[in-house]
């Protein structure tokens, strides 16, 4: 599964690369004020019973066939309201052209509420290989169709269309294969929601609050500083959060099921916890450290000069990426122990202050909200800290004692490729060469770093990406 998420992560940035060069930074722009509103959208167009359908053990066929209708009809419903919506939504952001794209990108929730349930019973089962498939073979059509219609002049209409061959391939894949195992009948009964729509709707609520709150800054730079700026920030942000959005799914994927099945044992919860922050540390913080320390160099070799501006938000981000990452499984934790009510609670307090505080910033620039936003997840990163302590007695002492060796091991190795580029850079080297000399130093530094003062997890990670079955010590 780690193999298949790394081809995917691979076709998805070679497709934003090659689009970065295709398209404007205004078309981008435009695809960033539609990803908030198709995104919470999106929240609610399955009524939260996704993780519910995990966390309850005892669901049987009539119950999984009204949910999967329900879910289906939702969509639909969903579908309708963002298109009635869009004058109100083109208004807002003093966007025209809006008008005609909202439409077609709005298509995707019904064609996501096809498969849905399949990739949530799949997921149940732990059946994550085959995911992990279905997930590559659907971003390599989107990409190949985005870059396509792009090349053909399609402008952001290249990246809805995009978008819309990923979501339908992989509804379709995720009904063939789901349906092997499952497959629902013409049933639908109010009663048999019970026990799943209190869970659901906290989930549901909790969900579309956690969406606006991670997204109110595209919102508010789209409407107050327009649909250039909002540009650069996507691809500085897309850039930050790739790692992220990649990695951090197919691990809480595989640790909510498993929390689940544990939710009574809290030193279980605990030492599992424990081991996924310090592998999501261990992948990510040295590539987002790297990422920030080559940015000059990276983003005018793979986007072309017109990114420029994106560096400096590429290296304000970094640290909200390294705070999100090891922050985001506190969700499969209070999840797993059927308290998504917290999660709903902490997540409508932090969309507030976001809100609050975005709109304030927002009239000092692009840079000053980036900032902001590192600010409020430290904060946000602490209290999530004080939760887990509650929740399942985890304290900050053997918090930080699992993040320790890849913090300072990624930090050595980005001041060692800082330093290098420094010195590199007066010579009379191409960018493209002074940038893969400097990645691959950087990962044998940090590779160097890592076998002699954690071999034995190094191997036990590597083990693990390659699908063989071997404790993390």
């Amino acid at each position: 599964m780690g193999m298949s998420k790394a081809l995917a992560t691979g076709a998805d940035f070679l497709k934003l690369a090659i689009l970065a060069r295709l398209l404007t930074p205004s078309d981008f722009g435009l695809m960033g004020m539609i990803r908030v509103i198709i995104g919470f959208a999106q929240a609610f167009s399955d009524m939260g019973f996704s993780n519910a359908i995990i966390y309850r053990q005892d669901a049987n066929q009539d119950q999984l066939s009204t949910i999967y209708w329900l879910s289906i009809l939702t969509g639909v419903l969903v579908f309708a309201l963002v298109w009635v919506a869009t004058p109100l939504l083109v208004y807002f952001y003093h966007e025209p052209r809006l008008r005609d794209l909202l439409f077609w990108a709005a298509l995707s929730f019904i064609i996501t509420s096809i498969g849905n349930q399949f990739q949530v019973l799949l997921q149940k089962e732990l059946h994550f290989n085959c995911l992990a498939g279905i997930e590559v073979t659907a971003v390599i059509i989107g990409a190949t169709i985005a870059v396509v219609s792009a090349v053909a002049g399609q402008g952001v209409f290249s990246l809805i269309w995009g978008q819309l061959a990923s979501a339908g391939s992989m509804a379709l894949l995720l009904t063939v294969f789901g349906s092997k195992t499952w497959r629902p009948h013409l049933h639908f009964k109010r009663d048999d929601l019970k026990g799943y729509m209190s869970f659901g709707l906290y989930q549901m609520g909790e969900r579309a609050v956690n969406y606006y709150t991670a997204n109110v800054d595209y919102l508010i730079i789209g409407r107050f500083l327009g649909a250039d700026i909002l540009g650069i920030y996507t691809i500085a942000y897309e850039l930050v959060v790739r790692p992220i959005s990649t990695i951090n799914p197919v691990v809480t994927r595989v640790a909510f099921p498993l929390f689940a099945k544990k939710q009574a044992d809290n030193a279980a919860l605990r030492r599992g916890y424990l081991e996924v922050i310090r592998l999501l540390a261990f992948i990510i913080f040295p590539l987002l450290i790297g990422l920030g320390v080559t940015a000059p160099l990276a983003i005018p070799v793979f986007f072309g000069k017109r990114w420029v501006s994106a560096i400096h938000l590429v290296q304000i981000l970094v640290i909200l990426g390294m705070l999100k990452s090891i922050e985001n499984p506190i969700g499969s934790i209070l999840l797993a122990k059927g308290r998504a009510d917290i999660g709903f609670g902490m997540n409508a307090f932090c969309a507030a202050v976001n809100t609050c505080v975005f709109w304030f910033v927002v009239r000092y620039g692009v840079y000053a909200m980036a900032w902001a936003e590192v600010a409020l997840c430290l904060v946000y990163f602490i209290v999530g800290l004080t939760i887990l302590y509650f929740i399942i007695g985890l304290g900050q002492s053997e918090y930080f004692a699992a993040l320790i060796k890849p913090t300072v091991a990624s930090s050595a190795m980005g001041a060692i490729v800082f330093n290098a580029y420094f010195l590199l850079s007066r010579l009379a080297l191409s960018r493209s060469i002074l940038l893969l000399g400097l990645v691959m130093l950087g990962m044998t530094v940090f590779g160097l770093l890592m076998s002699v003062f954690e071999r034995n997890y190094l191997v036990g990670v590597w083990n693990l990406v390659t699908n063989r079955k071997q404790e993390i010590h």
